[in-house]
Parts: C-alpha cells; structure tokens; sequence
C-alpha cells in the first residue's frame, strides 16, 4: 500500500465524518456486531448525501483540467462535497480502511482502460469473502455487491436502476437493463430486442492510488468527455434519485425517471444551490461551471 493511501485519512477524521456527514453514530459498537450491516450503512448514507457531480472539474479553465490532487480530494471528502468517480469511490477507500475495513483499489472501464476506479472489501465476514463497493458512477449501488458468485450475481434493482455482474474472460462486466427513454447516461442500445447492456467492466486486481490517477486523466480532460460537455449532479436521498442533468431536474417518482426542464442558467444555479446545499459555496464554482457548458452547448 502506497504512504498516501496509507495516511490520508486517520480514523478519528473517518469517524468524525461518519458522523457528520452521513449522520451515523454508534460506530465502534457497529463494527463490533456486524461489519457487512454496517459498511451497507455507510454505502446507503454516502449515495444519499454526498452528491456525484462534475462542477469543480467543469469549473475549471480548461488547460488547467485534471483529477483532484491528494489534497483536494481528502478536502472535499471531509466536507461531503463529492465529486466524480475518483473523488467518490477514493474518499470512500481512505474511510473504509481507516475504520479497519480490508479495501483495495481496483481499475474498472468505461470507455476506455482505467477510466473508472472501484472499491473491493475483502474478509468482511469471513476470511474468503469478496464485496464490491460503488459509490461513485452517477447510478446507485446501494448495497455492497459479493462477488462470490459462479457466472452471473442476482439481479438488484435500486431506484430506477436494474443491474447484475456477469463475469467475462478478462473480469466483471456490470450490466443495466435498458431503460427506454432514460434521460442519464449510457445512452442503452438501438436494439430493441437487447435487455441488458454493459456499463463497465473491471477486475479486482489491487492496484495503488498513484497508478489509478494516470488513466483517470481521460474524463477529466479530453474534450469528448461527457463530464466537459454536460453538467450532472446526481445524489440519491432516500435511496431515490435527484439530480440535474444540464437544463433540468431529473428525479425519481416510484421507479420512473421524470424530467422536468429549467428554463435559463439563473435557475440552473439556483436549482443546483437549492437542492444540494453543499455545492452553494462557493458560489463561484456554480456560476463558472454553468457558463462553461453554456458555451459547450453555444459550440454544438
């Protein structure tokens, strides 16, 4: 293990945002009685309050666009600011393991090799057990996923997303049933006769921060990143979506995505303050963000 995933985050600084930010108390009793209970607390809470988003990055003028630096990213972190994949699921490690879970790094892709970073727990319950930990992809996991199965997992629906983990040659590939019509991305299929599409893939190979941060460059700066060319806020209170997704608020009412359009970028602004508090200071960071993708959109 690399000395910065080693002492980024000490555990009274996981503990205090344990507390705070997600709102759970308790916490050496809990690890004490059940750690899988627990670390689905802990899962569930951080897809409730810490919002996935693209502001910070968007924000940025665009030769000075990269992933957050070590700093940066135990900041945001500790405040429950969030961020992208990894800012979510890399704060998320340095918590885990501070509060004496076995968690490593693991490289997942999207669109192109590295471009994704997951979280994998090991030995929660017994000494031979497996978990996957996704807390930073913009579609909810809510629960920590075991890898122990055969060919295919269960199928989990949380809000208005249905997945399963079938495993492939090189790794786990996770699959969404195609939503028709779904105003978040991946786009699914043209085929109407496909039921299911592959999201990502990755393996649970161990890999350290330092060699993740190099292919994670691709989202954070090539200009066809969907993360520089749209803005995307997305939190899951009470397990359900809310979020924004350029010009409108896109929420979850009973398993069906609903849109609803906003009708300049004062009420982007002002909706993105409104529903995720965290990000309204400082308000700088909406307003430049904002007319970032004003101008994406303007170059079309």
């Amino acid at each position: 293990m690399s000395t910065v995933s080693a002492s980024l985050v000490s555990r009274s600084e996981a503990v205090d945002f344990v507390e705070r930010v997600l709102g759970l108390d308790d916490i050496e009793k809990r690890l004490a009685t059940d750690k899988l209970v627990f670390l689905n607390n802990i899962i569930y809470e951080y897809h409730c309050k810490v919002p996935f988003h693209n502001l910070d990055l968007l924000a940025l003028p665009v030769a000075e666009r990269r992933i957050p630096t070590t700093n940066e990213l135990k900041k945001r972190g500790l405040s429950g600011r969030g961020g992208l994949c990894y800012q979510m699921n890399g704060f998320l490690y340095f918590v885990l393991g501070a509060l004496g879970y076995e968690v490593t790094l693991a490289r997942g892709t999207v669109n192109v090799p590295g471009d994704h970073v997951l979280i994998i727990a090991r030995a929660v319950v017994t000494s031979e057990d497996m978990y996957l930990i996704e807390a930073g992809c913009g579609h909810p996991t809510l629960q920590a996923i075991p890898l122990d199965f055969e060919e295919e997992s269960s199928i989990y629906t949380f809000s208005f997303c249905t997945i399963k983990f079938v495993r492939k040659e090189h790794g786990i590939a996770r699959l969404h049933k195609v939503y028709r019509g779904s105003p978040l991305f991946p786009l699914p299929p043209k085929d109407e006769s496909t039921s299911w599409f592959s999201f990502y893939h990755f393996n649970t190979d161990p890999s350290i921060l330092e060699d993740i941060a190099i292919p994670m460059e691709a989202p954070y700066t090539n200009p066809e990143s969907i993360f520089l060319r749209s803005i995307r806020v997305i939190c899951f209170p009470m397990g359900k979506l809310l979020g924004i997704k350029d010009n409108a608020i896109v929420d979850d009412q009973n398993g069906q995505i609903c849109s609803t359009e906003l009708r300049d970028s004062d009420a982007i602004m002002k909706t993105v303050c409104r529903l995720f508090p965290v990000l309204s200071s400082p308000r700088e960071i909406v307003e430049m963000a904002v007319k970032m993708w004003e101008n994406v959109v303007v170059d079309k």
